[in-house]
């Protein structure tokens, strides 16, 4: 398999895992629609949001990358579904951004 081929395999994947009919909703990122996972539950399996000091509540947000704003630092914020977060992580894995968030309850 060449690597074209393995990029057109990651890319059907994502659409999929993204898709409205499958894993995706729509979110408002930043006041653009956009089909995204909003995910409480990964968390609680994710040694990443341990290591950031994650709780419940928290969030994780999956988007293609070519769907959202420029990417971002920890610390900065990002506006979902009129919520404002704060990012504490984000990572571009092939295409797919996954964006640890949470709110300033303080």
């Amino acid at each position: 398999m060449s690597s074209t081929d393995f990029k057109e395999l990651l890319k059907a994947d994502r659409d999929v895992f993204l898709n409205l009919g499958e894993f995706g909703e729509q979110h408002t990122v930043e006041g653009k629609e956009i089909a995204a996972v909003l995910d409480e539950a990964v968390l609680a399996d994710s040694k990443t949001a341990e290591d950031l000091g994650l709780t419940r509540g928290d969030l994780v947000l999956f988007a293609k990358c070519e769907d959202l704003p420029a990417q971002r630092t920890a610390g900065e914020s990002l506006n979902v579904d009129g919520r404002d977060y704060l990012i504490a992580s984000w990572r571009d894995d092939y295409g797919i951004a996954k964006i640890f968030i949470f709110q300033n309850l303080g």
